[in-house]
């Protein structure tokens, strides 16, 4: 598997891994992406690993835009224009260096269909980024101009730029990102007086300097457009990707609590398809399962239920718990194992059998035992099996109970509602009737005709009939 990373000091607020993992899992690269805070005399350990394929490739961020250029065999023509790197790759042995901010950047203005040329366009900050930014506005035959607190030759003050006709205003200091929401580097007067607006921080989405402008155009399609260039240069082909669907699952991401993204930022995650209640599920590879819904109360009894069981079997453990927005946001670990929906089990319908036999036995011990969770369908104080439905429980290869995927309907009041369940599930999922017997008789119960039919919806009967006919 390859290995890519970002290079920079304060990492928290990056959402690069969530960009290039779309990007691997669309082109199906084996790779992993990974934010990689580092101090200023730790660079050269990197750029060793790069050189001895340890890495395959950097981005760099703030501070280090400028300070990585000692380090490196080769820099480009554009980035030697600019005096600035954000892109570090290998080529014939040799550790090289680009800028894609300049890619990103220009994609932006295009984006925006912005004429710059011959206008009078005010660059805030003297950084890494500000550097390519210049660059592009003189590509595009505009009049940049450098804004620094401490300006130097024709650089311009913070205190002059409030007497200046401003076509274009662009941020390209961190004033203004998250953490610090309510902070802007310039005055309302200042953003609303200038003609457009464009400020390069992405997190949050609408700076405060954004807002006083009235303005939207923030540093996504930046951000998005030059990672595709990086990418581009790392895999050394065109990458073809929807740029829609990138900026979905983006402006998801930066949509969570950042108790949570700190856990799963750079993880690839996917929507689970079928989902397992009427909440949205997502899964971060084999780590963490997150569920999100407008019902704090049900999250919060999937909680309890996972906390009190954590002590007693094999299964999930609660990682956080955020209200955000009118949402829940619950994220667990996830549980390894192979769910009894698996060929493997359906193959062997009599080591199935065994299977659930133990995961019964497993349950069983626990109905003794008084449980927090209310019930739905009845008032009983005990606790019952949980969802046993076939592809919801998860064992090892040996068919040992290992626990849940959800635990949504765990400990109802009366075990029968779940034994209907099961039994539903497993004529559903064997696509026959026949062992139906054998696992009452494995398992010592009695057929309740009765609670069959009040816990199984007729639907659900009729789609059984359907699949066996």
């Amino acid at each position: 598997m390859k290995k890519y990373g970002l290079l920079g000091e304060k990492l928290s607020h990056s959402y690069s891994p969530t960009i290039h993992n779309f990007i691997f899992e669309s082109l199906n690269i084996e790779a992993s992406y990974t934010l990689l805070e580092v101090k200023e005399e730790e660079l050269n350990s990197y750029i060793e690993a790069l050189r001895n394929n340890e890495y395959h490739g950097f981005n760099v961020t703030i501070p280090y835009k400028k300070t990585i250029l000692k380090y490196l065999d080769f820099i480009d023509a554009k980035a030697e224009t600019i005096g600035s790197v954000n892109t570090v790759y290998l080529k014939d042995g040799k550790v090289c260096g680009t800028n894609t901010d300049y890619d990103g950047f220009l994609e932006t203005i295009v984006y925006h269909n912005l004429d710059v040329k011959h206008k009078n366009c005010y660059i805030l900050g003297t950084g890494g980024a500000s550097l390519a930014v210049r660059q592009v506005i003189q590509d595009l035959q505009g009049i940049p101009y450098s804004v620094s607190r401490t300006p130097k030759g024709e650089q311009v003050s913070y205190q002059e730029l409030e007497e200046k006709e401003i076509d274009l205003l662009i941020n390209t200091t961190p004033v203004g990102m998250y953490p610090n929401l309510d902070v802007s580097p310039v005055s309302k007067d200042v953003a609303r007086k200038a003609k457009e607006v464009i400020d390069i921080i992405f997190n949050p989405q609408q700076t405060q300097l954004l807002r006083d402008a009235e303005s939207d155009k923030n540093g996504l399609h930046m951000l998005i457009m030059q990672a595709i260039r990086a990418e581009s240069i790392w895999q050394q082909k065109e990458i073809q990707i929807s740029i829609s669907d990138l900026l979905e699952n983006l402006e998801w991401m930066m949509c969570l609590p950042q108790e949570i993204i700190r856990y799963v930022q750079s993880l690839k995650f996917k929507k689970d398809p079928m989902g397992w209640s009427e909440d949205d599920v997502y899964l971060f590879e084999d780590k963490y399962v997150l569920k999100v819904s407008l019902s704090k109360e049900n999250l919060l009894r999937e909680k309890t239920c996972v906390d009190w069981l954590e002590d007693k079997i094999p299964g999930s453990k609660s990682i956080a718990f955020i209200e955000k927005d009118s949402k829940a946001y619950y994220l667990r670990t996830k549980v390894q194992g192979i769910n009894l929906a698996d060929k493997t089990f359906l193959d062997q319908p009599n080591h199935l059998i065994q299977a659930l036999k133990g995961v019964i036995s497993t349950l069983r011990s626990l109905d003794a035992l008084d449980c927090p969770f209310y019930s739905k369908d009845n008032s009983g104080k005990f606790f019952v099996h949980g969802d046993l439905c076939l592809p919801n429980i998860l064992v090892n290869p040996q068919g040992e109970f290992l626990g849940f995927i959800d635990l949504d309907n765990a400990g109802l009041g009366d075990a029968w509602y779940d034994y209907a369940w099961l039994l539903w599930s497993f004529e559903y999922n064997l696509k026959t009737n026949q062992f139906n017997q054998l696992l009452l008789k494995e398992l010592e119960i009695e057929m309740d005709e009765e609670k069959y039919h009040t816990y199984i919806p007729q639907s659900y009967i009729d789609k059984l009939k359907s699949e066996n006919a």
